[in-house]
């Protein structure tokens, strides 16, 4: 299977412990690297008009890929291509009205999230820890969304426009990443942007807090760890210094099993 790996990078310590350590990487046909970009909207489409490649495999800097992971996505990609050749956009991390159809872990909350599954499953927005697309589907990110918040739910919102669905697929990884004690700033442009422009589609679920009119959950969410944090009753997790021996420990202990490897993405 051909395909292009692309990544917005600004911290190159974390780069390469996590994303770049990545045994399965090996496999793509090309890396990009986007470094210097405003956006992730921004360096995604730029990468994309670059690509050499039909499929197009969007992973954050901070993603760990363990071995098996690229052949987890050749057999769904291909399932989903038998069900659905018009499909919009993929992920391992969804959004439903009920629950978050996918299977990773999350340093941030030092938790497994979600369990594997067969085949895949339709959502309604996918988080942006891992996007693939194809590139003759002509689906872009949205420049004028700013930041790095929310571009997965916008381009999921657009394929739906377009009248495309969208599935989560069952690929381990790890998101190497530090908890928010609050949502920050750009996390809050970045809801106000897609409450507004999606206007006629709230309340929308996305994988991490719903969009809705009066922010209501999101401002629920603040609360609740501003009072945990207060009253100490929750610590903030942080990243691990290296991932790879993180997933050692889960296989080993039982937690994760080890995918089947079939490498015919060779």
């Amino acid at each position: 299977m051909n395909w292009t790996l692309i990544t917005a990078t600004n911290d190159e310590k974390v780069l390469k412990s996590c994303l770049l350590s990545s045994p399965d990487i090996r496999f793509a046909t090309e890396v990009m690297l986007q470094r210097g970009y405003r956006s992730a909207a921004e360096a995604y489409n730029c990468a994309s008009a670059r690509a050499k490649t039909e499929l197009l495999i969007f992973v954050h800097q901070d993603v760990y890929l363990p071995e098996g992971w690229i052949d987890a996505v050749q057999n769904a990609v291909e399932m989903i291509s038998r069900a659905d050749p018009n499909w919009g956009v993929l992920g391992v991390w969804g959004g439903v009205r009920r629950g978050n159809p996918g299977y990773m872990y999350w340093t941030g909350v030092a938790g497994t999230a979600g369990k594997p599954f067969e085949g895949f499953l339709e959502v309604s927005t996918l988080d942006e820890v891992v996007l693939i697309i194809r590139r003759s589907s002509r689906i872009h990110f949205d420049e004028q969304l700013a930041g790095y918040h929310f571009y997965g739910t916008d381009i999921c919102l657009e394929a739906k426009r377009r009248g495309m669905k969208c599935y989560s697929i069952s690929a381990f990884c790890i998101h190497n990443t530090n908890c928010y004690k609050l949502l920050p700033l750009e996390f809050w442009r970045g809801y106000f942007f897609i409450r507004r422009k999606w206007k006629s589609e709230l309340p929308i679920t996305s994988p991490c807090v719903e969009v809705t009119f009066w922010c209501w959950p999101a401002i629920r969410w603040n609360i609740c760890q501003m009072a945990n944090l207060i009253l100490g009753r929750h610590k903030a997790a942080k990243r691990v210094k290296d991932p790879s021996q993180l997933y050692k420990g889960m296989v080993d202990s039982g937690l994760v099993a080890l995918p089947v490897i079939t490498r015919t993405n060779k």
